[in-house]
């Protein structure tokens, strides 16, 4: 009936920031699932512990629930964004240069506060006289410390690298206006 009308197909080359904003968006879906299941854990919680408890120092699990349902908005955002960007969309990859630049800054934040713990860790695992289960524990958190630390480290050039990547002239050739 209706014929459809396709644009001029452009040929687009290998981009090996795609690659980046795929692994965000594989991160940010991660973390979006993580936290919804946390949210729903802690909303089940919030019906279990009386305000009698709480007022006498148990924790808050709507506090909790709060920062899950944030961060699983934020990690939905993300993945939108990123999505857009793999899709060529314009604003996607306008989008996607904040968000590296945001998380950027949220890496570099926690890689800080997570090299202070490896670092106090550290401190307290050298005393003397703490049983044998303690020092394992405390020298197994502290590795893993130190692993999402170099993955933080790594991921702050790379961010940047992204956003400035998506501000090319030659990148933002590659994205056509394309009306919604």
């Amino acid at each position: 009936m209706f014929g459809a009308v396709r644009g001029v197909k452009r040929p687009r080359p290998f981009a090996p920031w795609r690659i980046v904003v795929w692994l965000v968006m594989l991160l940010a879906a991660v973390g979006l699932v993580i936290n919804t299941y946390a949210s729903v854990i802690l909303a089940k919680a919030v019906g279990a512990v009386s305000a009698e408890a709480i007022a006498a120092g148990a924790g808050d699990p709507r506090i909790g629930m709060m920062w899950s349902l944030a961060y699983a908005l934020a990690a939905f955002v993300v993945v939108a964004v990123a999505l857009g960007t793999l899709r060529w969309r314009e604003w996607g990859r306008r989008a996607m240069r904040v968000v590296a630049l945001v998380l950027l800054a949220w890496s570099a934040y926690t890689a800080w506060g997570a090299f202070d713990q490896w670092r106090q860790l550290g401190v307290v695992l050298t005393q003397q006289g703490l049983p044998a289960e303690l020092l394992a524990t405390g020298e197994k958190h502290r590795t893993i410390l130190l692993v999402g630390l170099l993955l933080k480290a790594v991921s702050v050039p790379v961010l940047g690298w992204l956003s400035w990547a998506l501000g090319t002239v030659r990148v933002r050739q590659q994205f056509g206006y394309v009306p919604l």
